[in-house]
């Protein structure tokens, strides 16, 4: 038997690990971003009972628990420089209660200012939609409050920040200009 599924190791492709081991990485991101939601979720009891994939580097995960409710989580591959299909980077979370209306969920909040930052960066059009050399130059801390999320962000000496309401999801992306900010880019983002 174990010969046996040796062999079968050996046939198959080398992609077919590859894509399991991102499956595997990007379903972690997944159950990292529910309890970091602000959520009630215990993880531990999550069941999958979805893993549909999206394209060559996308997947759409969903976790059940029978009491509370459904998490669905959109994600894709944004990480890898190899992979150009990503149209932005941080993933997608919702919940739904077991008898409730879907809602979308704070989720890699940091990543999402980071993609907004490097797209308000470059020349307009410009493509792929993620640069990741540019990523890589982005460093990011968190100063929250009560009723914000503040990401300080700098990017080849420069200092910007990420300001989103807790409220609504409403954010801004702004650059320092002297004692002032001035926005470069702002929207939803749940």
């Amino acid at each position: 038997m174990r010969i046996a599924l040796i062999a079968l190791l050996l046939l198959m492709p080398a992609t077919t690990f590859a894509a399991g081991a991102t499956q595997a990485t990007l379903r972690q991101r997944c159950l990292v971003a529910i309890p970091a939601s602000g959520e009630a979720a215990d993880v531990k009891s999550l069941k999958q009972t979805l893993a549909v994939p999206l394209g060559d580097s996308g997947f759409l995960f969903q976790f059940a628990d029978r009491n509370a409710g459904t998490f669905s989580c959109q994600i894709c591959d944004d990480a890898n420089p190899a992979n150009h299909a990503c149209a932005s980077i941080g993933l997608e979370l919702s919940y739904r209660p077991k008898d409730g209306e879907m809602r979308r969920l704070p989720a890699e909040l940091d990543r999402k200012c980071t993609y907004f930052l490097q797209k308000e960066s470059r020349a307009p059009g410009a493509t792929p939609f993620i640069d990741h050399d540019m990523v890589k130059r982005i460093h990011v801390s968190g100063d929250h409050t009560d009723s914000r999320w503040v990401y300080n962000m700098q990017l080849d000496g420069k200092d910007f920040r990420c300001v989103i309401r807790k409220s609504d999801g409403s954010f801004r992306v702004e650059k320092q200009q002297g004692d002032d900010w001035k926005p470069i880019a702002n929207g939803v983002l749940w």
